[in-house]
């Protein structure tokens, strides 16, 4: 809606133009730009602004189809009773748009819907997420869908204790998708050897596979026989398939020994988590690794017991290697971290939590090479790294478009922050989270007690304002941070999402500052902050049309008027959280149905939610 307000008001502008002592005026036509010239355009957005574009003129709706564009956009549906005439399909029933991507949440599917003829053509990803649904349903839907590529089946047990063997031999599962590429069944851990073996035959030509947090509540017989089985799939379409996920699937050293031994086997992505003491006689994971020389993303989160060892072995064997995600792998040190400073690839490192690597680690691993390449970079909660190596990390990764430093609370100070802010202004996520040393005078760069830069009689200081193209900022826990930062810096046209949780020294002025600074705001995260009250409310709501959703548990302060503010000004609100708000009553809650975009609502009263 802000962009929209911005291109009427160019459009209003009356340029001036001087040829031969003649003055002619005019105003520009932006509606009748090229289809194409719109389109190059459009692609410097992101999705929530082109939407917002699409609202200008018809002309620009159609460039907002464009196919591109469309995948980058979700139809999620979430709780409700599936029915044509009921909402929200009675309105999608009768739009002229289509969706490559649909998600569906907490459904029961029931009677037979036209949404699936109607838009099943068009349909390249769904994913049905904790939905009650039988074997019958989800192929009376699928046989709609001849250009899906993408199927995620996630956390639907009923679907697997209703599909039952026997029924295998008298219902013909006939069903095939040529252009099905991937599957997910993540989070399910009740389905059978038949029942993956019914669901992988649905494509033939299917080369990725994801079964991460797997198997975790059953039997380890089970367990045993279920990876086994999955193991032996790998074996036969070892040629086509190229990306495997296991993340938080319990697997032990016979299973990673017999994916080893799988020669044909050439994955392109690899995740897993290694939960055994790695054995000295016959590793699985280090053969696993010394025979995936192609690998180009490997995620091995959560491995407790991934050592230094498996971490050189990497960087010997895998040197294409761009994504490398190590969150939360304690038993790495300095001296396995070291050992990537081979992989001069890496686009994503992800080393939070792991709380063994200290500077030495870190300067001898990620400093020693050009870092151009890196895009993200996740540090959180390396509480042993200190302010020096943080300001090494500003100057040899200028290029970051995601820095993750939450936790850092012993590296993280107001000089400190500074090279961040002169050096990575390319920044689209800053994640600050906890980091308590932080002021004003980092912020802004006033009133420091020592300069980012002195020289003579010289000195530069610099400011959160110079990251022009940030779009997520959190603040939480920095309770030294006051409205004077938002007075003065915050002027972002293209934030979207902001958490100021904790933050103990704002009021309403510093709101509102916020507020007209940052135009595009539609996440806003006030849990716990004391100061917070309906006159706060009131400015954000009033003043950010795209607010989708509003965090405000435990905020003590605000009042039934608030909940007031919020069903006169949000109109595409979906997400609220007023948990620990003692002053507002229930009958105040209860006209929170009147916003009929709101689809979480977490209150006071139990009944209400």
């Amino acid at each position: 809606m802000a962009l929209a307000r911005l291109v009427e008001r160019i459009e209003r502008t009356l340029y001036v133009h001087y040829e031969d002592s003649f003055v002619y005026f005019f105003e520009p036509n932006f509606e009748a730009l090229p289809p194409e010239l719109l389109i190059k355009l459009f692609q410097y957005l992101n999705p929530s602004d082109r939407s917002a574009a699409a609202l200008v003129c018809r002309s620009w709706y159609d460039a907002f189809r464009y196919i591109e564009f469309q995948r980058a956009v979700r139809l999620h549906i979430h709780d409700i009773e599936f029915v044509d005439n009921g909402h929200p399909l009675n309105k999608l029933m009768t739009s002229f748009r289509y969706f490559t991507d649909v998600r569906i949440t907490k459904v029961v599917f029931g009677n037979k819907s036209e949404f699936w003829s109607e838009f099943g053509d068009g349909i390249e990803e769904l994913t049905f997420d904790n939905c009650v649904i039988w074997k019958h349903k989800l192929v009376s839907i699928l046989k709609y869908m001849p250009r899906l590529r993408r199927l995620h089946v996630l956390n639907c047990p009923d679907l697997f204790k209703a599909w039952k063997l026997i029924e295998n031999t008298t219902v013909t599962w006939n069903l095939i998708m040529p252009e099905l590429r991937h599957l997910s069944l993540a989070r399910n851990n009740r389905f059978q050897d038949f029942h993956f073996d019914q669901l992988v035959q649905l494509a033939p030509r299917l080369d990725s596979l994801d079964v991460s947090e797997c198997f975790s509540s059953i039997e380890a017989r089970q367990r045993v026989l279920m990876l086994n089985h999955i193991l032996e799939f790998v074996r036969t379409t070892c040629d086509r398939l190229r990306h495997l996920f296991l993340a938080g699937t319990p697997i032990d050293n016979v299973f990673l020994r017999g994916l080893a031994d799988i020669r044909a086997l050439s994955l392109r992505s690899l995740a897993l988590m290694v939960c055994e003491k790695i054995p000295t006689n016959e590793p699985g994971i280090i053969d696993l690794l010394r025979a995936q020389t192609g690998l180009i993303h490997l995620d091995l989160s959560k491995s407790l017991a991934l050592n230094d060892y498996a971490l050189i072995q990497i960087s010997r064997s895998i040197p294409q290697l761009e994504t490398l995600i190590l969150n939360r792998c304690w038993m790495i040190t300095d001296y396995g971290i070291t050992a990537i400073k081979s992989l001069v690839r890496l686009r994503h490192i992800d080393l939070t939590n792991c709380e063994r690597i200290t500077d030495a680690g870190l300067v001898g691993g990620l400093f020693t090479h050009n870092r151009r390449n890196v895009r993200k970079l996740y540090l959180g909660l390396l509480t042993n790294m200190s302010d020096a190596a943080l300001t090494k990390v500003s100057f040899e990764f200028c290029d970051l478009v995601v820095l993750d430093l939450g936790g850092c609370s012993n590296s993280i100070n107001d000089l400190s922050i500074q090279y961040i802010f002169y050096h990575m202004t390319k920044l689209q996520e800053l994640n600050l989270d906890c980091c308590a040393k932080i002021s004003d005078a980092g912020i802004t760069g006033v009133n420091l007690e020592e300069k980012a830069f002195a020289i003579w009689d010289i000195e530069l200081s610099f400011s959160i304002a110079d990251l022009i193209g940030l779009r997520s900022l959190k603040l939480s826990g920095c309770y030294k941070i006051t409205d004077y930062s938002f007075e003065r810096c915050f002027n972002f046209k293209e934030l979207k999402e902001i958490s100021l949780a904790r933050l103990l020294q704002i009021s309403d002025y510093g709101i509102e500052r916020l507020a007209l600074g940052c135009p595009s705001l539609e996440v806003v995260d006030f849990s716990e902050c004391r100061t917070i009250t309906d006159r706060c409310i009131e400015i954000i709501t009033k003043c950010e049309p795209r607010l989708t959703t509003l965090k405000l548990q435990n905020c003590t302060q605000i009042t039934d008027k608030a909940i007031r503010h919020i069903v006169e000004n949000c109109r595409v609100l979906r997400v609220l959280n007023i948990r620990g708000c003692i002053n507002i009553s229930s009958y105040a809650e209860k006209k929170l149905s009147a916003v009929k975009s709101l689809r979480y609502l977490h209150g006071t009263t139990p009944e209400v939610i």
